[in-house]
């Protein structure tokens, strides 16, 4: 049910209120609701389009949840949506005292509570409930039978989230503005290497094959021996860029059905081995149009050297993104968390940038249940970039 006689409503600490996963048709019914606040340029026809497309790929298709609080008293199918979110199951990697474990974790999103039901303690409720229900959600074939951690992405702010456990993490990031054709051709007579661009596969080949997971989960090892600290972090593997291309790819046939689909995914360079992928996030006004960088892969340099191509090689293929980004009338180019190797690489640039530290929207939350296991009441969250937004 979607409308409700608001005097009816019981409050939000009602004990007649449960959190449930939805029906087949109560999950259309909570996308139609918050369309109002997410579905921007769409009509919400095509907006619940675009969010059918996005649960059909593999990396959310078998672990999305839509959670519904509801009254207990109410029938299936005719209940009110007091509140709801989504839950993403995600693979993910522990790294404690020199090992590294496969893991699951969740991630939290699409967190709505419709104007009307706004003031009564139902999204609050709602948090309450689920961060309890996700420590064993579908855990039960993982290895620990419950999860360490779940993560999600605040556009409210650092405190909300954070009374229910989601403590803010670093959300920071650099923004650079596009260039065109002229301006590249000019800038690449500059002392930069040249980035190659690179195409779905080989975003699989450079980012994610089992060569480069592996040196990844070895980082996160390494790590891991410096400090009584446990690691954790979102296993970057190639669905995670085809879910951010889905929705790439939807936005572009409808808004820009005159153009070829946008099949240049990142860039790199060969030589120092340094390697990005991206997507174009499509917002509600041309001004809020975005080239996301997803996620960076490069060896750590050891020497002055190494270091000094490493970081021209970041900055030839950022120079690369920005001409991308005025290809497709992106308004800017973002990379969340700058490295001090990355800033270097921005330095290189003549274009201007700014480092923004945000505290309102993307703010990187994680809630840390690791101690329960053994592992410590402190957790640090590794490869804290784009590409593990949900």
């Amino acid at each position: 049910m979607i409308a409700a006689n608001p005097t009816e409503l019981p409050p939000g600490d009602s004990p007649e209120l449960v959190l449930v996963p939805a029906t087949p048709e109560e999950r259309i019914k909570s996308i139609r609701l918050n369309s109002a606040a997410w579905k921007g340029r769409l009509d919400v026809e095509t907006y619940i389009a675009r969010e059918n497309h996005l649960y059909q790929q593999r990396l959310v298709k078998d672990g999305l949840t839509c959670w519904l609080l509801v009254d207990r008293r109410e029938p299936e199918g005719q209940r009110t949506i007091l509140s709801s979110c989504e839950t993403y199951k995600k693979k993910a990697l522990l790294a404690h005292h020199g090992k590294v474990e496969d893991v699951a974790t969740h991630g939290v999103g699409s967190v709505y509570c419709r104007p009307e039901h706004r003031g009564k303690g139902y999204a609050k409720r709602m948090m309450q409930e689920l961060c309890t229900k996700l420590e064993t959600w579908e855990m039960e074939n993982e290895p620990r039978s419950r999860s360490l951690f779940s993560v999600l992405f605040s556009d409210i702010g650092k405190d909300f989230y954070a009374q229910f456990g989601w403590k803010p993490f670093p959300s920071s990031h650099i923004s650079l503005p596009p260039i065109s054709r002229e301006e590249y051709d000019r800038s690449s007579r500059a002392n930069l290497p040249k980035a190659r661009t690179l195409v779905a596969d080989d975003v699989r080949k450079c980012l994610c094959s089992d060569r480069v997971l592996q040196k990844e989960r070895e980082s996160l090892r390494a790590a891991s021996e410096k400090t009584p600290i446990a690691h954790v972090a979102i296993l970057p593997d190639f669905d995670h860029f085809v879910w951010h291309w889905a929705r790439e790819e939807f936005y572009a046939e409808k808004l820009h059905g005159d153009r070829a689909p946008p099949l240049i995914k990142g860039a790199g360079e060969d030589k120092a081995k340094v390697y990005c992928a991206w997507n174009r996030n499509f917002g509600e006004t041309p001004q809020d149009n975005t080239l996301f960088i997803l996620r960076w892969v490069y060896d750590e340099p050891t020497t002055p050297e190494e270091t000094e191509a490493t970081a021209k090689a970041m900055a030839a293929i950022l120079r690369r993104a920005q001409l991308e980004a005025h290809e497709w009338d992106m308004a800017k180019v973002d990379c969340w968390n700058p490295t001090p190797l990355l800033q270097k690489a921005v330095a290189m640039l003549d274009s201007p940038a700014e480092l923004i530290h945000r505290e309102k929207s993307s703010i990187a939350s994680l809630r840390w249940t690791g101690a329960a296991q053994g592992l410590g009441e402190e957790v640090e969250w590794l490869w804290n970039e784009k590409y593990a937004w949900c």
